[in-house]
């Protein structure tokens, strides 16, 4: 399940991407996160940024070991974000952040160097 947000716009920055995004009022992500007081999950945020960096740096796998990962702030339905992906030097590793114009929500980096 990937339910992706709908991205509004796209802008290139230096070393990277932006994409703003508005996260749907209803989606499958929320369901029993929790009752009455949903938040999107963690593993939801993760998958879209895999996703996203995939279908913006072709070739990059799907399946990135995970590092840094800070959750800040709970992202609710009906929010709207800037999704910033960024790219290392050594372009395997891609760093992500999810934020509005005030804060950071959650961030973290990809690393999709091969793993044995």
């Amino acid at each position: 399940m990937n339910a992706l947000p709908k991205v509004l716009a796209r802008r290139t920055r230096p070393g990277g991407i932006e994409l703003e995004i508005l996260v749907a009022e209803v989606n499958p992500w929320f369901a029993g996160h929790f009752p009455g007081h949903p938040i999107l999950p963690g593993v939801a945020q993760i998958a879209w940024a895999v996703h996203y960096g995939a279908e913006l740096y072709a070739g990059t796998p799907t399946q990135p070991g995970l590092e840094q990962v800070k959750f800040k702030r709970p992202i609710l339905p009906g929010t709207r974000l800037t999704l910033r992906l960024t790219r290392a030097a050594d372009s395997a590793r891609l760093r992500y952040e999810y934020r509005d114009a005030g804060q950071s929500y959650s961030s973290g980096v990809l690393d999709f160097r091969r793993r044995a």
